[in-house]
């Protein structure tokens, strides 16, 4: 499994220590402000005539401290979080891509996504918003009530009371908040997996009258979203609104304490004035609790993401030039029997078999897309496929690698190779693209997602062009499931002679098969045969 990154981790800790001394900064602000108050409201009650300069000085000067202390303390805590999310992304894709074919198949699209966005915005929040809110509560609230003792020990008393019970109150309905944010995180990603899946078949759902269908469903599905979300709100909201109600009953008990005492105004209003400066900080301190329970969820989700199974990272290997390009010894795919084989390098060899036999799979694994089998021996030049060197293997099949993007890239994503601009346009040609070049706006053209925008057998010759262009020394062709066949599959065979590749292909084109001779044979678990080509 991959780790999860550490949120002090990539120096991340500098910012976090700026926060803490950021939230010490303000602290004193307040120290400053509370008794700088009671200064102005004696010499007020005085009535001397005398103005308490330095005091003014000193509340003005503490009111642009604060603004530049939580002005830096957004923008640093801010930073510290994008570096986190980061962090988190770079760790997720590199595991997804080291994610066996299979496995990312088993995944929907919609519930992948959503760890690269509401997963992320949760832990930014969190480190931005929640940790740092916490920093501040922790050191902002006890100067408050040391402001507090600071003016009469029994002021301090009457606050810590009703504000004590806020906080417990706050940590107590952590609970019932994490069990929220689960409820509604899980609702919104079952109907972000749904619809990621039923958008792009909008149309085809429409003419199969699944609209009203789908529509019920969906209606479903956002009420119960609804109820989750309302019900979320109205905790954290309840959560957030405590310190308001504390902050009253505590303003009521300091100015009973202060009457009880005869305190004087000034004390009065610095004590006042010490409990609304708290009850800024116990407000964050209820948000930071919502978002840290946002993250707990986050994080659960992000841990078992990680935890799936990856393929190991191997070193790349220099190829054995006596080794064959496929040897196989006993290897048993999925629902196969046991398969022996060596393909020489030059070899050009057929699979064959009964459908669901391990064909397609067993051209992922020799491809390095998915993990080799416990059983038996697979060595591509003597190594494990994964080992080989970018654009030794090349792989044409489903799930050869498409992005968004230009024609350009499209042609040559997963060959290894950088084509002159003429070369392409050769390369073009001879697939038969050159129609589709000029519909799209030439090589600088926009293939979409998916190749959505492509015919199939546009797509079927966009793997051809990709062929002429490699320059491997195993192709590895998975031709029935791209629609290569005909002329084109004979072009492309000249092609990988002419290289002197190894070629395993699976394709039930009868021109081919009589080119290629005899197959390679997998027959499925209980019809043993053992495939030998040398």
């Amino acid at each position: 499994m991959s780790r999860r990154p550490a949120i002090a981790a990539h120096r991340r800790w500098i910012g976090l220590s700026v926060l803490v001394c950021l939230a010490i900064g303000q602290a004193a602000t307040m120290v400053v402000t509370a008794f700088a108050t009671r200064d102005v409201i004696g010499a007020l009650r005085e009535g001397n005539g005398i103005v308490p300069v330095q005091a003014l000085i000193a509340m003005v000067a503490a009111g642009f401290a604060i603004f530049g202390l939580r002005s830096a303390e957004g923008a640093i805590g801010e930073r510290t979080a994008q570096s986190y999310a980061a962090d988190i992304r770079r760790t997720l894709f590199l595991h997804m891509t080291k994610m066996p074919t299979s496995a990312m198949a088993r995944r929907r699209a919609g519930a992948t996504a959503l760890r690269y966005v509401g997963d992320l915005t949760a832990f930014k929040g969190w480190v931005a918003r929640g940790l740092v809110r916490y920093i501040s509560g922790a050191v902002t609230i006890p100067a408050a009530f040391l402001i507090l003792y600071w003016l009469e020990p029994r002021l301090a008393l009457a606050a810590a009371v009703p504000i004590g019970v806020v906080v417990i109150t706050i940590f107590l309905l952590g609970q019932p908040l994490a069990d929220a944010h689960a409820t509604l995180r899980s609702k919104r990603a079952r109907l972000a997996a749904d619809m990621a899946e039923r958008l792009p078949q909008g149309i085809a759902l429409r003419r199969s009258g699944r609209v009203k269908t789908e529509l019920r469903a969906l209606d479903a599905k956002s009420e119960k979203i609804v109820r989750a979300a309302v019900w979320r709100a109205w905790l954290a909201e309840t959560v957030r609104a405590m310190p308001d109600a504390a902050a009253g009953i505590a303003g009521a008990l300091c100015l009973w304490v202060c009457l009880d005492l005869r305190l004087s105004v000034a004390d009065a209003v610095a004590a006042l004035t010490a409990l609304a400066l708290v009850v800024w900080p116990l407000r964050h301190l209820a948000d930071a609790r919502d978002r840290q329970k946002a993250f707990g969820v986050a994080r659960a989700k992000l841990d078992a993401t990680l935890s799936t199974p990856r393929m190991r990272s191997l070193k790349k290997a220099n190829a054995d030039p006596d080794a064959p390009a496929v040897a196989l010894d006993g290897v048993r795919m999925p629902g196969s029997a046991p398969l022996n084989l060596t393909l020489q390098c030059g070899e050009m060899r057929r699979l064959s078999g009964p459908a669901s036999c391990g064909k397609s799979r067993l051209l992922l694994t020799l491809a390095g897309f998915e993990a080799a089998p416990d059983e038996g021996m697979l060595k591509v030049f003597g190594s494990a496929p994964a080992a080989s060197k970018s654009g030794r293997i090349l792989y044409l099949g489903q799930y050869a690698p498409t992005l968004k993007g230009s024609l350009r890239r499209e042609v040559t994503l997963g060959t290894g190779c950088d084509p002159e601009k003429a070369e392409l346009r050769d390369v073009i040609k001879r697939a038969g693209l050159v129609d589709m070049t000029e519909r799209l706006g030439g090589l600088n053209g926009q293939v979409s997602e998916g190749r959505r925008n492509l015919t199939s057998s546009e797509r079927g010759r966009l793997f051809l062009a990709r062929g002429l262009i490699a320059r491997p020394d195993l192709a590895l062709i998975d031709a029935d499931e791209i629609g290569l066949k005909g002329e084109a599959l004979a072009v492309l065979l000249d092609h990988f002679e002419c290289l002197g590749a190894a070629v395993l292909i699976v394709t039930s084109d009868k021109a081919a098969q009589i080119r290629l001779g005899s197959p390679v044979r997998l027959q499925t678990t209980g019809n043993y045969s053992r495939a030998d080509a040398a």
